[in-house]
């Protein structure tokens, strides 16, 4: 079965200020009981945000659960789905998960992103709020999301029916990404410049769902290829992430966002 329902879930993680994960868990839960035993073959993480500050904010913003915001909705509700849907995948026989990822999991960071995860929810919230900041925490988010998605494939086993990958959908025109971060301040021709040029550079949304629904739909090859716990960049190219290789890191995502969502499991 290939159901649409993580869409109206991530739609309310995307709205994570008001929406907790109470809201994650009611619609997984009303989900599995409407589809009681039926097995769920696709399952797309794919809701994420990027939080721009405000002037004179001196504490990072953080969801209703407490958790600094861009990793509360790009990384643990993303977790907290995937746990309370894992047994409707495990009655597939051959599950794919597919975690929205961004090359922002390494252009965006410090050489040594593999130690910008945090392994308590102190040091994740813990923060100036920065121009720059907001794009190192977006990438740190981008690279949970393929640390976890190796987490998981290693829980897994290299047997299991579930198969978890990561992928970067590469810069798409978006309401994220058109225009975002234009300063108000220039004139409306250079405005109206700028957007042209990311009409003709940026990928067609149809574009940059190609690497994705390959990892979701290409069953053959990924039988045949065993691919689980990978990373793929535009269209359809298998990239060995240089940060998210590192184990401890791994286990730090992993292990967090059990804590973080122990109460709604």
């Amino acid at each position: 079965m290939l159901i649409d329902f993580y869409l109206d879930t991530c739609a309310h993680i995307m709205n994570a200020i008001i929406c907790t994960y109470r809201t994650v868990q009611k619609g997984a839960k009303t989900y599995l009981q409407h589809n009681d035993n039926q097995p769920l073959d696709m399952l797309f993480l794919n809701a994420g945000i990027f939080v721009e500050y405000n002037k004179g904010d001196t504490k990072l913003p953080t969801s209703k659960d407490g958790i600094e915001l861009v990793y509360a909705t790009n990384v643990v509700g993303h977790h907290l789905l995937y746990r309370l849907l894992e047994p409707a995948l495990q009655n597939s026989t051959m599950a794919r998960v597919v975690s929205t990822s961004s090359l922002a999991s390494i252009s965006w960071l410090p050489k040594h992103g593999n130690e910008l995860i945090p392994s308590t929810l102190n040091e994740l919230n813990d923060g100036i709020p920065t121009f720059k900041l907001q794009y190192i925490l977006y990438g740190r988010s981008k690279l949970a999301q393929v640390a976890w998605s190796k987490a998981l494939t290693r829980r897994l086993g290299d047997k299991s029916t579930i198969y978890v990958n990561a992928a970067n959908p590469g810069a798409v025109q978006t309401p994220m990404t058109m225009s975002k971060h234009i300063p108000p301040i220039l004139p409306q021709f250079v405005k109206d410049a700028i957007y042209y040029l990311e009409s003709q550079l940026l990928w067609k949304t149809a574009e940059g769902a190609l690497t994705e629904l390959y990892l979701g739909v290409a069953t053959d090859e990924i039988r045949k290829n065993n691919i689980r716990g990978k990373y793929f960049h535009p269209q359809s190219v298998e990239v060995d992430h240089p940060y998210a290789k590192n184990e401890t890191l791994q286990e730090n995502v992993w292990n967090l966002c059990e804590e973080l969502v122990k109460d709604f499991i």
